[in-house]
């Protein structure tokens, strides 16, 4: 049905009136100067449905802008202002073009944000089990290194509690812990006072000059010509005397012979200056101070556990030592000292073998006394090898894979046990043997 414009605007007055009243409370309100145009059909509304342009800003006054058909509408229908919405009425316009309220547009963006905000929160799951195991590493670090302080704090308190162990578990004590004592207790007071243990290299290196001192000598005083007569065998067995790695009538034998003669002496002056340093040598024997000998041969049948028994001879080693250190480690030997009668002896034997073999035109005193201080020398490096911490031996034993007829003229200085009384676990030679090889006749 056509009607006037004037009808037509009449009937859009009629509309305004409908839309004045208020909103509900918390929903915003149109402006009531809003324009407003219909469609011509309904159809045409439809296909022009309204789009929501997030990108638009909204203007300081709430007007809606209304896009709509350019052709003016001719009629309103009562019935089509029934379906006019209270908040938002829009028309198509030819471009397409469709702006939403102000009040839809703010409820859009208001839901929107909420959302981002949740997302860029977030942690994903495998974030959260990598930081939950951080976590738990962290806190087990802080409760070892809290456990460690503890105990270290416990152990500076108590040091005495760090001895209380069994014997058999003695030796092996953390070093750490031994070492470590109180300075104020007793175990403190002997750790600080004990003598420094001397470097291998200085061990090995006396028993090598002890040997070259004894080499100098067979030198000097010695000749390889023919003699008349045998050697005294009651002096020789004197000299023989102990684990010789060859029988008393064997060195005679090759102190006969002019071609070996040399090389005997040198045997049996090392054999007596050396092997009677040796712990298991008997006392009436040994070149080590007599309180020590005899100590020692009483204590070679106790049946303690073997690692008990070193870790035990260690700590007492240095303790006798450092207390004995006045009386045998300044090196001079006065008429007092009590292994002068043990060095005597051996001295006297010695030279009731070696005399007939003296070359001629040699001062026979000089001899004697260079002789006396090479035992003496020997002597002093027993006192040297007993006063350490560590566990040594002297190995005259020429290697099995040498074969038959091989001598051992001074022997090896092998190391068996540490600065703590532990065995090692495989022996260490420091010192090494000096073999004669070609006496398969004598051996």
């Amino acid at each position: 049905m056509d009607a006037s414009p004037s009808a037509s605007a009449g009937r859009i007055d009629q509309a305004k009136s409908i839309l004045a009243p208020e909103e509900p409370e918390g929903e915003q309100q149109t402006n009531p100067q809003t324009t407003t145009r219909t469609a011509s059909t309904e159809s045409a509304a439809k296909q022009s449905t309204p789009v929501l342009n997030p990108g638009s800003s909204t203007s300081s006054n709430p007007i809606t802008t209304l896009t709509g058909s350019s052709t003016p509408a001719t009629s309103l229908p009562s019935s089509s202002t029934d379906s006019i919405s209270s908040s938002t009425v829009s028309i198509p316009r030819p471009t397409g073009e469709a702006v939403t309220t102000p009040g839809s547009s703010n409820r859009t963006s208001s839901e929107a944000t909420p959302r981002r905000e949740s997302d860029s929160n977030s942690v994903s799951p495998g974030a959260a089990a990598g930081i939950g195991i951080a976590c738990a590493i962290a806190g087990a670090l802080i409760a070892a290194a809290i456990l460690a302080l503890l105990f270290r704090r416990r152990t500076r308190r108590n040091p005495a509690r760090s001895d209380a162990v069994p014997l058999n578990g003695f030796a092996s004590v953390d070093k750490a812990v031994v070492s470590s004592p109180d300075l104020s207790s007793p175990t403190g007071v002997i750790e600080r006072n004990l003598p420094q243990p001397a470097e291998d290299q200085a061990l090995g290196g006396e028993l090598s000059r002890l040997g070259t001192s004894i080499k100098n000598h067979v030198q000097s005083y010695y000749h390889t010509n023919n003699v008349v007569g045998s050697v005294d065998q009651a002096a020789l067995g004197i000299i023989a005397a102990g684990n010789m790695p060859l029988i008393a009538s064997s060195l005679g034998s090759l102190l006969s012979n002019p071609s070996t003669r040399l090389t005997a002496i040198r045997f049996c002056i090392a054999w007596v200056a050396i092997s009677r340093i040796d712990p298991g040598c008997e006392p009436d024997r040994s070149f080590l101070p007599p309180e020590i000998a005899g100590c020692l041969v009483s204590i070679a049948g106790a049946r303690e556990d073997p690692s008990t028994r070193m870790a035990f001879l260690s700590r007492w080693r240095a303790i006798t030592a450092s207390l004995l250190q006045s009386k045998y480690g300044g090196g001079n030997f006065g008429s007092y000292d009590p292994r002068n009668q043990n060095l005597s002896e051996a001295l006297q034997a010695l030279d009731t073998v070696l005399s007939p073999f003296m070359a001629e035109k040699r001062d026979e005193r000089a001899r004697t006394q260079n002789l006396e201080e090479i035992l003496r020398r020997g002597a002093r490096f027993g006192f040297l090898l007993f006063s350490q911490p560590s566990t040594w031996e002297l190995d005259w034993n020429a290697p099995h894979n040498e074969g038959r007829g091989v001598l051992a003229i001074s022997p090896a200085l092998v190391q068996v046990g540490d600065d703590n009384g532990r065995r090692l676990p495989r022996p260490r030679t420091v010192e090494e043997q000096e073999l004669t090889r070609g006496l398969e006749s004598y051996l």
